[in-house]
């Protein structure tokens, strides 16, 4: 690292209670296999999903089960409620926040009745990915690798090193 260096570091903080697991636990082979970038999973243990960094609501999907989210820096995550929970049209999830809209680390994004939704889909493993296309230039280094985690607790730092 050269003397004018600078390191621009954005912290990912865990987006529900519950237990971090290895991605490739996921019963769905795109984020099991890394396929749209790194990242890890969490099995919820909390109905309340929260904003694991700030920036720009740019996914929204309408049946509440998915959230794309991108920082001021151009870092992408997707946060992936279930697998196959779209196919539920939104029933067991009650949206809290609009596409497009800027949103806080910690804000609640969605409500989602587990009980119910565990029922219906083959898991609730819920994946957090950094978004492969937004992360050149950037580094992701996972703090939290497994076992139990509270909201908001830091899980993942993004740096991104300029000089």
């Amino acid at each position: 690292m050269g003397l004018f260096s600078k390191e621009k570091i954005l912290e990912v903080l865990a987006p529900v209670d519950g237990e971090i697991i290895n991605l490739s636990q996921v019963e769905d082979e795109v984020f099991a296999e890394g396929i749209l970038g790194e990242g890890l999973a969490f099995i919820p243990k909390n109905e309340k999903f929260y904003a694991p960094i700030d920036g720009t609501l740019v996914t929204v999907f309408p049946s509440g089960h998915a959230y794309g989210i991108k920082n001021k820096n151009g870092v992408e995550i997707l946060l992936h409620i279930g697998v196959d929970t779209v196919s539920l049209n939104g029933e067991g999830f009650n949206v809290k926040v609009k596409q497009n809209k800027k949103v806080s680390k910690g804000d609640l994004l969605v409500e989602v009745d587990l009980a119910f939704v565990a029922k219906k889909v083959p898991s609730i493993h819920t994946s957090l990915i950094f978004m492969e296309e937004s992360m050149d230039g950037k580094k992701v280094e996972i703090l939290k690798k497994e076992g139990l985690v509270s909201k908001r607790e830091v899980i993942a730092r993004v740096v991104e090193r300029s000089s």
